[in-house]
């Protein structure tokens, strides 16, 4: 009996084919099955509060699952009462962004019949400076009514979140990519040289056949990386004037899925060799003798061949012809005055997009991957 039905439908529709039932007709009769719906992301990307930027756009895009035979009529309204709904969802604790800081220029579009979508709506936003850095705001706007057809109440409405913008918001993953350092500054000869770096991984052996991690340097001269045949990957060791520094277990390895500020500073006219985690000393000897030269074979993510690359994140690369003090490095892990004295080059690999990556420091040392990194949205650090 089922199959009987089935075939019995069948042909009713191929009857109504025939007889000239067009489709507007059938929409009519299943407009059910027919919902509009806000096609961009419920929750939109977070925009930053930042000093000197007042103004932004966003744009919300609709959809229907199928045309219509007529004009659908669209709008779209702020709804601030719903702010309360997207804390709930996201478990934020956000207020509501009052009407002073947006506009909505246009709140009603109009979906043409025959198509499935209509022009954009535009929010645009202003006096966004003054907002409170240390809250969360959020902005719901939702589709208040559609002319003729039903909302897809999942995606009626969407969020945008207004929050202080961290020091570090986009970092780059090196995995696999290198950046040889063509320099335009004189680094032929430095007595002195601290070079520090943000780095993360969600695991520092898996997934590669060679033990070493490179973050910076040259092979066999001066050379900040992680692991090798004679300790645990995660251990970082600086090739240097001097022998390799610190020994094999001789200090702790690098976490996984966190971010670690290293800092190696090398003073031959001191003897001193530092190495700082996380701002704190956790290694140093009276072992350094000579200048140190990096002028030829010097890169971000590789030492010796391709398979040496940095499984991980990668920020706030700096190097210096002087010797940071332990002070100076605990208390700017993430961001350091560009025109700071004896810095040579900062690379913050903040780009978010591309391989370039610029010498913030105006010395034009301007730093160009193997490949396109990619970039990884953070919070550094936190705000809560």
């Amino acid at each position: 009996m089922r199959y009987s039905n089935y075939w019995l439908m069948l042909a009713a529709l191929a009857t109504a084919s025939l007889s000239g039932c067009n489709s507007d007709s059938i929409n009519d009769e299943h407009h059910y099955t027919n919902k509009l719906s806000i096609t961009s992301a419920p929750r939109t990307d977070d925009l930053l509060i930042k000093a000197g930027e007042s103004t932004a756009s966003r744009v919300i895009s609709c959809r229907m699952a199928e045309p219509t035979y007529r004009d659908v009529q669209v709008n779209f309204d702020a709804a601030p009462a719903l702010t309360a709904t997207y804390n709930l969802i996201y478990g934020d604790s956000a207020s509501v962004l009052e009407e002073e800081f947006y506009d909505i220029p246009v709140k009603t579009i109009t979906i043409p019949a025959g198509s499935v979508s209509g022009d954009d709506v535009e929010i645009d936003f202003k006096n966004t400076d003054q907002l409170d850095k240390k809250k969360r705001y959020v902005l719901p706007v939702t589709i208040v009514s559609a002319q003729g057809i039903d909302v897809l109440e999942s995606a009626r409405t969407a969020y945008f979140v207004f929050k202080g913008a961290a020091l570090i918001n986009v970092v780059a993953n090196i995995e696999k990519i290198n950046f040889p350092i063509n320099w335009k500054s004189n680094v032929s000869s430095l007595p002195i040289i601290t070079v520090e770096a943000l780095v993360r991984s969600s695991d520092w052996t898996a997934g590669r056949e060679n033990a070493l991690s490179s973050v910076f340097g040259i092979e066999g001269k001066f050379l900040i990386r992680i692991g090798d045949a004679d300790r645990p990957r995660d251990q970082l060791q600086v090739v240097a004037p001097g022998g390799n520094f610190p020994d094999a277990n001789k200090v702790e390895g690098l976490p996984v899925n966190e971010w670690t500020h290293i800092a190696i500073v090398y003073n031959s006219q001191t003897k001193e060799r530092i190495y700082y985690k996380d701002g704190v000393k956790v290694y140093s000897d009276n072992s350094a003798s000579g200048s140190v030269s990096l002028t030829s074979s010097c890169f971000i993510g590789k030492s010796y061949d391709d398979s040496r690359w940095l499984p991980g994140d990668i920020s706030e690369v700096r190097v210096w012809s002087v010797a940071r003090t332990a002070e100076q490095i605990a208390d700017h892990p993430y961001e350091v005055d560009p025109e700071s004295d004896g810095l040579i080059a900062y690379w913050k690999f903040n780009e978010g997009t591309g391989k370039v990556i610029a010498d913030q420091t105006g010395h034009g040392n301007d730093i160009t991957g193997s490949g396109d990194p990619t970039w990884v949205k953070v919070e550094i650090p936190q705000i809560h």
